[in-house]
């Protein structure tokens, strides 16, 4: 009894360890992206690309989209040290942000059409679809995961899905690696699948099979991502964006 008392323990140690290292992760790689256009404006080198002024709602933007990251990070942070009493706390405080983050996306997407902030590959209007094909699978996976709150293995593996949701695509796509164009932004792009990889092997190591919610997560995930670059790669979603509404606002 003692032994499987001691690795029960071992398992949640480790687990508690993993979802911190991933959230801490994702935390570098939107630093890493945003650095040059936001985090270190003006005191970092500029990545090439356009880098316009930052209006109040960009400001705004970058700012609620950081402190969900912060809490986000924070909540793995209050299970691996056990204090699962402020875990819950803040966890309302958190789908509060992700509530306002959902309309704040939107517009951005939208407003920055005026903007021209985008790739010379691309339009601002076909550049729309990565926040707006983003936005939805966001906000599916952050309700999914409140509403298995209460199933820490649901909660964790969709929550976790929902982070990389918002962090991938506009943190690893900034990171030059690539020429600006379209083949090249695309290859990255699908590269950012592979980050999932972790959460797989984890599944199989703790479980022996992939959990159901880390199927959810990849899949809502790769989804977005891919229409998304899809219609970038080919050009057809600016006939449709150029009709919704606040575009150019």
């Amino acid at each position: 009894m003692a032994t499987v008392a001691s690795s029960t323990v071992d398992i949640q140690t480790r687990e508690r360890r993993f979802y911190s290292r991933m959230a801490l992760f994702l935390v570098a790689i939107v630093f890493i992206g945003f650095a040059p256009s936001f985090y270190l404006r003006g005191i970092v080198p500029e990545y090439p690309r356009p880098n316009p002024t930052i209006p109040p709602w960009v400001l705004f933007h970058g700012l609620l989209f950081t402190m969900w990251m912060l809490v986000f990070v924070a909540q793995t942070q209050l299970v691996a040290a056990g204090r699962r009493d402020i875990h819950m706390k803040l966890g309302a405080a958190s789908m509060f942000l992700a509530i306002a983050m959902v309309p704040v996306m939107y517009l951005t997407g939208v407003w920055q059409v005026a903007r021209n902030n985008v790739p010379p590959f691309t339009t601002p209007l076909d550049w729309t679809s990565l926040p707006l094909f983003a936005m939805p699978a966001f906000a599916f996976l952050v309700w999914q995961g409140w509403k298995r709150r209460r199933e820490a293995q649901w909660h964790k593996r969709l929550m976790l899905g929902a982070a990389m949701v918002v962090a991938l695509g506009p943190g690893f796509g900034r990171i030059p690696l690539a020429p600006p164009m379209k083949a090249a932004f695309a290859a990255q792009m699908i590269v950012t699948l592979l980050f999932f990889l972790p959460l797989f092997i984890w599944d199989r190591r703790t479980i022996g099979k992939t959990h159901p919610a880390t199927k959810i997560a990849f899949t809502t995930y790769a989804l977005s991502m891919l229409l998304a670059v899809g219609v970038i790669v080919t050009g057809t979603w600016a006939p449709i964006a150029q009709y919704l509404p606040g575009v150019g606002g």
